[in-house]
């Protein structure tokens, strides 16, 4: 290919796998080198393969065979009997004189092959079935397989060595629309030549497509073409207009797609209505319907597929135009109540979850959780370091969960799912924390949840106070006053009072931040978990070490200390073991 870019690292494994010649000493097995190159539809495979085929094929004096298994495209995948007759006819054999009989085909292949340096490439291969009675039988000769399939059996039984291609790296991705697009006019538009290849998710076939779009017609500019790209719901036709399919990526993701058996395609489309960047087994189960033993193989035959990717922990994600063809899948095969019950299922499955694991984070916590209903799988929590982990690996999950349902009005798990991400203000910072709040108190506010719009009103002032944002913080604290007194809360009333004892702490007002939380502090004793005592001795502690009264520091740091440890609140804990050192 005139264009060829990249894949450095591939063509040198490639280079270092080609068996030896004759008479050359070498410690390597003498035998049949296949070599399976697998990669997702669109990946560069074929390109690869014929690229690196002409470029040694003269270290194979006796020849190359090649032949399209039409695995995935347009009509049936070819028959081992067809390409067979084909490697035959190829080398000689009349097509009277070829065997009618596979297995005979097979003999005749691997006879005629014998003692021979030959280059075998079987492209776009479908199974290990199909490639299998193509092999040679003797030492010399190589094979490359392309697939869509791992083809892992080729693997275990033929000590096949697998060579996976993935997205081109950004430079390779640049270097490739240059040379579509010509060096001066990709530096003219360098910026959006950049956004193209983020559009394109650096997919060799969707690169090739976009840039041929500007490179054919020369009256759009790199930016026009971007444009029309930058629409989700349009950048897979956009990526499709070629006549021919086999530059058309929703083509070439369709012959993935057509292939599936039915419970896989089901799956697949699921999985692409899933909100966030990647999934768990459990969640995408919860997706599904299914239950994780089932939905167990059904994931794995779809990363063989490589239509998903599988990513440490046990976790799958899409490259990005995937998902959005999985998503119009399944708005096209699935009816608009199947699309919302399995999203139903997997926001259920994530709040009753973060709950579980919130309880085990902070025990002595008091959050304005809804009635939270139970996943028909609930996902056990089994202890402190399980729900801080669970938390970490799921906060971006949470985060874009609560976006789709605020974007969707689907007000009451908005807020549940606000509530889920309290965990992340520790790990985001205060601006996101305020941004998250701000999308939770729209949809309290519609739902009238005036518990939960008071919680979250003081989630935001006190995220103000950290970021010294002091009017802001005082509208948001004066809010709660009044509903705490119309509501007749006394817990509300304990957390406003506190949240205005931390406002004046931040601005070194000691002596009047003492009076907020001595009221604080008198009100919360024997009215809540005990979450609000130690949350208030702690910022004593800190008041009167701003005063310098040290002892009445470390009376109140040691207080709040020891009723962390009694609560068992370790995640607690290490911020009062920092009061009583600061009072030390």
């Amino acid at each position: 290919m005139r264009d060829f870019t990249g894949r450095a690292e591939h063509l040198a494994a490639l280079d270092a796998l080609i068996p030896p010649d004759p008479g050359q000493d070498d410690e390597r097995p003498q035998s049949v080198v296949i070599t399976a190159v697998d990669g997702a539809g669109g990946m560069g495979k074929t390109a690869l393969a014929l690229h690196w085929a002409h470029r040694i094929q003269r270290r194979f004096p006796d020849g190359t065979l090649h032949v399209n298994l039409r695995g995935y495209g347009p009509g049936e995948p070819a028959t081992a009997a067809e390409a067979l007759g084909g490697f035959l006819r190829a080398l000689g054999v009349a097509a009277r004189a070829v065997p009618a009989d596979v297995e005979m085909q097979a003999g005749l292949l691997r006879s005629m092959l014998a003692d021979k340096r030959v280059l075998m490439v079987l492209d776009n291969a479908y199974s290990v079935e199909q490639v299998r009675p193509l092999l040679p039988g003797t030492a010399g000769c190589m094979v490359v397989i392309t697939s869509r399939d791992s083809l892992t059996g080729l693997v275990v039984t033929d000590a096949a060595y697998r060579l996976t291609l993935d997205l081109l790296t950004p430079p390779e991705a640049l270097d490739l629309i240059t040379g579509i697009l010509g060096a001066e006019r990709a530096a003219a538009e360098r910026d959006a030549v950049n956004e193209l290849v983020r559009l394109c998710t650096r997919l060799p076939l969707a690169l090739r497509v976009a840039a041929s779009r500007a490179a054919v017609h020369s009256h759009l500019t790199v930016a026009e073409v971007v444009s029309e790209l930058a629409d989700d719901r349009t950048r897979l036709d956009v990526l499709s207009e070629f006549a021919d399919e086999r530059a058309a990526v929703r083509a070439v993701f369709d012959w993935s797609y057509r292939r599936l058996p039915p419970e896989q395609a089901q799956l697949f489309r699921r999985l692409g209505l899933h909100p966030g960047p990647d999934l768990s087994l459990p969640a995408a189960a919860a997706l599904a319907g299914l239950s994780p033993a089932d939905a167990r193989p059904l994931l794995a035959a779809l990363a063989d597929a490589h239509l998903i990717e599988p990513v440490a922990g046990g976790r799958y994600r899409f490259h990005d135009l995937l998902r959005t063809y999985a998503a119009d899948q399944a708005l096209h095969h699935d009816t608009g109540d199947d699309r919302d019950q399995a999203l139903d299922a997997v926001l259920t499955w994530y709040i009753h979850t973060a709950h579980a694991a919130d309880r085990k984070l902070y025990p002595a916590q008091t959050r304005p959780w809804d009635v939270v209903a139970e996943p028909a799988r609930p996902y056990p929590i089994g202890d402190f370091d399980h729900a801080l982990a669970w938390l970490s690996t799921e906060r971006d999950n949470l985060i874009a969960a609560l976006h789709y349902a605020a974007e969707h009005r689907l007000d009451r798990r908005t807020v549940s799912l606000t509530i889920a991400c309290a965990f992340t203000a520790t790990t985001v910072s205060w601006q996101t924390w305020i941004d998250i709040v701000t999308v939770g108190l729209m949809a309290a506010c519609r739902v009238g949840g005036h518990i939960q719009e008071a919680q979250l009103l003081a989630h935001r002032g006190s995220a103000a106070t950290y970021l010294h944002r002091w009017e802001q913080a005082a509208v948001d604290l004066d809010r709660v006053e009044a509903m705490a007194r119309d509501l007749g809360d006394d817990e509300l009333r304990v957390w406003v009072l506190n949240d205005r004892g931390l406002l004046l702490l931040k601005q070194r007002r000691f002596e009047n931040a003492l009076r907020y939380l001595d009221e604080a502090l008198s009100l919360s004793r024997g009215i809540d978990t005990g979450r609000w005592e130690v949350v208030i001795e702690g910022n004593l502690s800190a008041a009167y070490v701003g005063l310098g009264r040290y002892r009445e520091a470390l009376d109140h740091g040691q207080r709040g200390l020891s009723l962390r440890r009694k609560a068992g609140d370790r995640a607690g804990e290490s911020g009062a073991i920092t009061d009583v050192a600061r009072a030390q």
